[in-house]
């Protein structure tokens, strides 16, 4: 029995040992994790200052965007925008907290720069081939010897049409010649005249403010032709087809060099189930006569309507004539 008890009593004093030292590791580590979590509140400098750091990093990054945005492309070689814009990324960098707030900015930036860089690298690359073709143009043109076109003036023709032929348009203003297509024009204003009023009618005279307004947003038309329609003047609601770039077209000189565009749209028609009709700026007789004559030379019938400088070819939205083609 004496054994037993003392075997007993070793165990359970080991076993209180271990009981009193658990309680103190407990009690220091609570007393750690208190005065560790226990953190002094900010002062009001400090939190000033902080806050103006973050305002800086914030301008410093609307600046970076802003000298990004003005930086020209450059022709001279690639890559030119991202050297450009490489200090201002530095510099962006180098602000206080920068590392934690404009990383992602710093990666828009970037892409930003590459895209803008291909861009610049394709016009490159536009401005070459039409300096080539305008290499060539020259080189056809000095070599070549003129024709003796003849350059006279013809009254519109007062006989009708080929029987069931379809007329091709073109214009002659501000010294080109360009085609039209008639009735992809109209198709385009008839439907957006029906989505501008909401359905299907003739448009009245109070629906200019409404149709002006459309036609001024929304870009309708046809290559380098849209819609444009009047609101003031004795003929409101008169829908003009206005030019979007005056230097589109090809003038009489290029038309005197084999493989003209003119020359290439003329083929895609035929003779005798096309006739031509030229719509003639005073500005153009030059390049008429030339087209004209190219017209002629591929057996197509010709007809012209001379339009005095300041007017427009359109269509009257207003009245019987919202189908065909007409002149203010």
């Amino acid at each position: 029995m004496d054994s037993l008890l003392d075997t007993m009593a070793n165990v359970v004093g080991i076993l209180v040992v271990l009981v009193a030292v658990m309680q103190l590791a407990v009690g220091d580590a609570v007393d750690r994790i208190v005065e560790e979590g226990v953190r002094q509140p900010a002062s009001l400098p400090e939190v000033e200052s902080a806050e103006r750091e973050r305002e800086a990093v914030a301008a410093a990054i609307v600046a970076a965007r802003g000298e990004l945005e003005a930086l020209p492309p450059s022709p001279v070689r690639r890559g030119m925008l991202l050297e450009d814009v490489r200090p201002l990324l530095e510099k962006l960098r180098a602000l206080p907290g920068s590392e934690k707030n404009s990383g992602q900015e710093l990666d828009a930036l970037q892409d930003e720069v590459q895209r803008k860089s291909e861009s610049v690298a394709r016009l490159q690359e536009e401005v070459e081939s039409q300096k080539t073709e305008l290499d060539r143009l020259d080189a056809q043109l000095t070599n070549s010897p003129p024709e003796n076109r003849p350059k006279v003036a013809r009254l519109p023709d007062p006989r009708p049409p080929p029987r069931g032929a379809e007329e091709v348009v073109f214009f002659c203003r501000y010294g080109r010649v360009t085609a039209v297509d008639r009735h992809a024009m109209l198709t385009g204003l008839h439907l957006g005249v029906e989505k501008a009023l909401g359905e299907s009618r003739a448009p009245v005279e109070a629906d200019g403010p409404w149709l002006q307004n459309f036609f001024r947003k929304q870009f309708i038309g046809w290559e380098n032709f849209y819609w444009s329609i009047r609101d003031e003047g004795p003929r409101v609601l008169f829908a003009d087809m206005a030019w979007r770039d005056v230097d589109f077209g090809e003038r009489a000189v290029e038309l005197r060099v084999d493989g003209s565009r003119l020359e290439g749209i003329m083929g895609q028609h035929e003779p005798g189930k096309q006739y031509i009709r030229f719509w003639v700026w005073s500005d153009s007789f030059e390049v008429y006569l030339e087209a004209r004559y190219l017209a002629e030379a591929a057996g197509f019938d010709v007809a012209w309507t001379v339009v005095p400088v300041g007017e427009e070819v359109g269509s009257n939205l207003l009245g019987g004539s919202r189908t065909r083609v007409m002149i203010d």
